[in-house]
């Protein structure tokens, strides 16, 4: 009878992979989370800027050309 815990938990198993294996999964994932991170920052503040735009500012304006 197998043991529960010699089970594999489904896609990645750190535990039984190898150092290299594991470095290429953290750095891809600190690139995607980064990715993502920077993504919505810039989209959220050049949608404020835009609307302080569409509201008169002339700042917001020049900083969108």
């Amino acid at each position: 009878m197998n043991n529960i815990y010699d089970r594999s938990p489904g896609f990645y198993d750190p535990e039984h992979r190898k150092l290299r294996t594991n470095a290429i999964v953290i750095a891809v994932f600190c690139f995607l989370m980064g990715g993502t991170f920077w993504y919505s920052l810039d989209t959220t503040l050049t949608d404020m800027t835009q609307r302080d735009c569409n509201a008169g500012i002339q700042k917001a304006c020049d900083s969108l050309k």
